[in-house]
Formats: C-alpha cells, sequence, structure tokens
C-alpha cells in the first residue's frame, strides 16, 4: 500500500521534492511573501482595584474631595498592550494600509502611557504616532499632550469643588488609540498601558472587558495576536505533510526487496506487452508499478497497434511470454482473450466548426463525401470539412468503422491534414496519424478538422486545445447504463495470449495483477477507463455486452 500511495505521487524523486518545499514553504512565507509582522498581545485588562474599603483610614471617609475620588477609581481600569515587530524586516510609516488601532467597548480612554520601549528614540516615536480619537465619525484626533492636560484639569476640579456642592468632571470624551505612522525597527517592542473609565450611563457596576483590535500591513505584512494560538498554522500545515510524506518515503524506502507487497503475486523472468497504442501508456505505468513491486519480473511494453499486437500472439510459439492489447475483441481462433476495461471513445471537431452535435446520418455523408464543407450542415462562412483518421491496423479505426460509420473510412488523400496534396482529385480531404493523441492535436490544429479517439486523449487535449466532443444522435456514455443510451462508440480492452498461461508463470500472474489487483485498477481508472473488475473482485455486466 505503501508503495502504490509513493507511485501515485510521482516516486521518491518528485516526493523528496515535495517534502524540501513543504518545510521551506514557513520560510518563504516569512521572508518573502508576508515577510513584514507586527504581533500585539493583551497582557493585562482589568480594574484598578481602589475602591471605598481600600481609601478609608479611619478619618472621615465621607469628605466630598474623597467621595468623588473613590467614585472616579471605582469605575477605572487599566489595560496594558505589548506591541513588537515580530517578522525580520522593518516597519516604515507607509507600511500600514491602516494604522493599528485599540477600542474598549464603552470604556473611555482616560490616560495612556508607554514603557519598556527599550530607548528613547522608541518611546518618543510611540508617543509621537498616539493619537485618541471618540465615538464620532469625524471626530477630530487627539495627541497624548492634549489628553493629559484634560487628565490634569478633571482631577484639579475633583479638589476645588466646594463641599456643600455636588463636583463637576469633565468626562473624557476618546474611546480608542491609534498608532498612526507607526515606524517599528527590527526586533523592537514596547507596551502600551491605557487608562480607562466606565461612562457615567452604565449603572450595573461590572467594568467592560472589550479589548478590539484592527490595523492591516498590506500585502506584504501580517497583524496577528500572539495571543490567540490557532492549532492550524501554515508551519504545523506543512511540517505535518512533510512528516506524513517522509513517513511514507522511509517506509517504503526500507522494505526489503522481496515481499514489499503481500497482495502481488510475483512471477520471474521477461514478458512482453503489445498491441493497442490507446490503452499502451497506461499498461506501461502499470508495469512499472508491477516490477516495483517484483524485482525479479522484466514487462517490455510497445505500442503495434491492436490488429498487429493480436496477429503477434496468433503467430508466436505457445510457451512464449507475449501478451496483446486489442481494442475490442478480434476475431481470431486459438488464442485466449480476458477483459481489462472499457474504453470510451468521441468523435471531436476542431471548436472553429461551431457544433457540438452531428445524427448519425450527417457524420456518415461527413465520411462519405456526401459533405465536404460545414456550412453544408450549419449555414455561416465557407469551412472545408477536414478529416483525420486512423491507420488500417488501429483497432480504434475498426471500431469507428464498425459501430458507426457502418463502412470505410475512405482513401488517404492528404499528408498535411490541410489540402489533398496526395491525391488533388479527391473529394474528401483526409489524413492518418499513429496515435489517437497524435490525431486529437492534429485536430486541434487545423480549423474544421474532425476525427475521434479515445476519451482519455480528448480529455489531456483540451486541458490547452481547441476541441469539441460531439454527441451522436443525441446520445452520449453513461458508465453506468451506457448501453441503454445507445451510445455506440466504446468497447472492451482485451488482453490476448497464445494459450491459457500456468498459474505461477510471469504472464498468468501479470494479467491477473492487471485485471484484479486495487494499484492497477486505480491506475486505469485515473486514466479514465472503467475496470471491468468491481471492487469486490466480481465481472463489470458492462463488460460482457463487447
Amino acid at each position: 500500500m505503501l508503495r502504490s500511495a509513493l507511485d501515485f505521487l510521482g516516486g521518491p524523486g518528485p516526493v523528496a521534492l515535495a517534502i524540501a518545499l513543504l518545510f521551506a514553504t514557513p520560510v518563504i512565507d516569512r521572508l518573502f511573501v508576508r515577510r513584514k509582522r507586527v504581533g500585539f498581545r493583551v497582557l493585562y485588562n482589568s480594574k484598578i482595584g481602589l475602591g471605598p474599603e481600600q481609601l478609608h483610614d479611619g478619618t472621615d471617609a465621607h469628605a466630598p474631595q474623597l467621595r468623588e475620588l473613590v467614585r472616579v477609581l471605582d469605575r477605572m481600569s487599566i489595560v496594558v498592550i505589548r506591541v513588537r515587530n515580530s517578522g525580520t524586516y522593518d516597519i516604515d510609516r507607509d507600511d500600514f494600509d491602516k494604522p493599528l488601532t485599540f477600542t474598549f467597548g464603552s470604556r473611555v480612554v482616560w490616560n495612556a502611557r508607554v514603557s519598556e520601549a527599550g530607548s528613547e528614540e522608541l518611546r518618543a516615536e510611540v508617543r509621537r504616532s498616539l493619537q485618541f480619537f471618540g465615538r464620532e465619525e469625524g471626530q477630530v484626533r487627539a495627541p497624548l499632550t492634549t489628553v493629559r492636560e484634560r487628565v490634569a484639569l478633571t482631577v484639579g476640579r475633583l479638589f476645588r469643588t466646594a463641599p456643600d456642592r455636588p463636583p463637576v468632571v469633565s468626562e473624557p470624551v476618546w474611546h480608542g488609540v491609534r498608532l498612526d505612522g507607526l515606524v517599528l525597527r527590527r526586533k523592537q517592542k514596547f507596551k502600551l498601558l491605557v487608562v480607562l473609565r466606565e461612562p457615567e450611563g452604565n449603572r450595573t457596576g461590572e467594568l467592560g472587558k472589550e479589548v478590539k483590535v484592527s490595523g492591516s500591513l498590506g500585502s506584504a505584512g501580517v497583524l496577528h495576536d500572539e495571543k490567540q494560538e490557532r492549532f492550524l498554522t501554515l508551519p504545523r500545515l506543512t511540517g505535518g505533510l512533510a512528516a506524513i510524506l517522509a513517513g511514507v518515503l522511509v517506509l517504503t524506502l526500507a522494505l526489503p526487496p522481496d515481499g514489499r507487497d503481500p497482495t502481488v503475486a510475483c512471477g520471474t523472468g521477461s514478458l512482453r506487452v503489445e498491441g493497442s497504442s490507446v490503452f499502451m501508456p497506461t499498461m506501461a505505468r502499470i508495469a512499472e508499478q508491477y516490477a516495483r513491486a517484483c524485482p525479479g519480473a522484466a514487462v517490455v511494453t510497445e505500442a503495434t497497434g491492436s490488429i498487429a499486437g493480436v496477429r503477434a500472439v496468433a503467430s508466436a510459439d505457445p510457451g512464449k511470454a507475449l501478451v496483446a492489447l486489442s481494442d475490442g475483441r478480434q476475431e481470431t481462433r486459438d488464442v485466449v482473450a480476458q477483459q481489462a476495461a472499457i474504453v470510451v471513445y468521441h468523435v471531436v471537431v476542431h471548436d472553429s466548426v461551431g457544433l457540438d452535435a452531428l445524427t448519425l446520418e450527417q457524420l456518415r455523408g461527413v465520411y462519405s463525401g456526401k459533405y465536404t464543407d460545414w456550412r453544408e450542415l450549419r449555414g455561416g462562412d465557407p469551412l472545408p470539412i477536414r478529416i483525420v483518421g486512423r491507420g488500417s491496423e488501429s483497432g480504434t479505426r475498426e471500431l469507428f468503422e464498425r459501430r458507426v460509420l457502418g463502412t470505410s473510412e475512405g482513401a488517404l488523400s492528404s499528408n498535411d491534414c490541410r489540402s489533398p496534396d496526395r491525391d488533388p482529385q479527391a473529394r474528401v480531404i483526409r489524413c492518418e496519424r499513429d496515435k489517437n493523441s497524435d490525431v486529437v492535436h492534429e485536430i486541434a490544429a487545423v480549423e474544421g478538422a474532425i476525427g475521434y479517439a479515445d476519451a482519455p486523449s480528448v480529455a489531456e487535449a483540451r486541458k490547452t486545445d481547441k476541441l469539441t466532443a460531439l454527441s451522436l444522435d443525441g446520445k452520449v456514455f453513461d458508465s453506468v447504463s451506457g448501453v441503454d443510451t445507445g451510445y455506440q462508440f466504446w468497447t472492451v480492452e482485451y488482453l490476448y495470449t497464445r494459450a491459457q498461461p500456468p498459474e505461477d508463470s510471469l504472464q498468468a500472474r501479470f494479467i491477473k495483477y492487471v485485471r484484479e489487483h486495487d494499484d492497477a485498477r486505480i491506475r486505469m481508472k485515473d486514466a479514465g477507463y472503467l475496470p471491468c473488475r468491481t471492487p469486490e473482485g466480481g465481472p463489470l455486466e458492462l463488460c460482457n455486452l463487447r
């Protein structure tokens, strides 16, 4: 299973590279992506703690000035906030898109102080950037000197009030503090101590605890609360994934050569697989998986075409280790056929055609030469029809002629797929290519082109090329009820051998691996094929209809 996971991820090299990139991601993020960081943390947020019981010393605690002082202090609280440059670059005045701002709910700011600044220059810089603002939008902001003058005036009034008259205390109007244009060099930090008072309108007796922080360092920086420990962080995420990949890599490479996967029945010797150019790329990857699991086995693959592959098997010595792949069942005697997977095909056109559906009658008219220009089918501007097909040894072509056209494709008239350069008198422009992947790329390159290919080749080409897959008579293939829909352009990929190989032979064990092992089935499904064996080990009934 670990070997399958490693193969799925591309092998040891790509996995090792992924591990290195995962470990490097937090460093890259910190140094290059979000290289500027300002951290903050609320260290203290509580009541001052001076009430009547603390101020009473046995004298007249009911003196007007003392009563007023007690009343003021009893509704005051302190918030201490640490701010620091936690990144690797200096923070300049223009780095903040929005300044670092602190608000405190309903509490109003009474005073503020900068402490533990580390240097007088930093202390002066923080004091310079400090601004106090009110609740109302657009209210004029005040510097620290103005706020402290207001405090002095208010405290002075407390003690100038006549004994027989309640004091008049000027209520502070500042509801927030902001650090506007703050400059913070690397590793610099300071603490901001803010004295707050609950407004007179609050009669509950409870002091607020709310502290709201806002601001933005822009795309190249991050502002973060150092008190909030997130469980899922970028270093933890990338480190965890890297550890998992490293575990898979180490355990897989540490497994002994023999018995690496007990679910694989290994054979020894050499085996040759040839035939279908459609299915061979997937078969080659399956053969590589098997060879890695079974070091004593050597499996060679070659795309020779379905018909040529089956002919080679039919003429081979019965004991020869040879397997052929064929798109569909071949009417050949004295061979053994076993189902591998369902292969679906599409008729495709260049996007310039402007159609996404044809009837079978129209399609047959295109290949017979009844229609030579697309405007005959869709109107509009002239656009010559150009057919891109496969050679006579192709199983895909044989399927297309038998199941879709009902007749031969027609003669070869072109080399470049654009003009009848091989036969200037030909009515139909038709060229041929060796592989389905070559067919779809040629169709994508030639305006007005039409052809056919297997679904995986079409899907791969459509990632970058201009192709449209056509429905035929309004029908498409359904992997569950494909037959009931009436779609005919699909077949079963068969494995052919000259005779039934012995159970302990490499030939028999490799065929069993291809048809039944989960690793091979997953590889086929990932490539776009539908395995003829279900995950439970039973046959897929749809395969028996071809």
